[in-house]
């Protein structure tokens, strides 16, 4: 990983985070981002791909809103 990409994917999180802690319910914001990137269903469970772990195969950029 290049600097450049920490770099990127630092300033993005810290962005998130400002975004979470910044919300009216900073939980439900959360818990809403996770469904959002397909980590929870739609009940707030782990989602059946992501219950034993994240494989090498499964390993691959999300989009997301920027």
């Amino acid at each position: 990983m290049t600097q450049e990409l920490v770099d990127k994917v630092r300033a993005y999180v810290a962005e998130r985070r400002k975004e979470i802690n910044g919300s009216e319910d900073p939980r439900q914001t959360s818990i809403d981002h996770l469904k959002e990137i397909g980590y929870l269903d739609e009940n707030g469970e782990v989602t059946e791909r992501y219950r034993g772990g994240i494989t090498d195969d499964q390993h691959k950029s999300v989009p997301h809103p920027a």
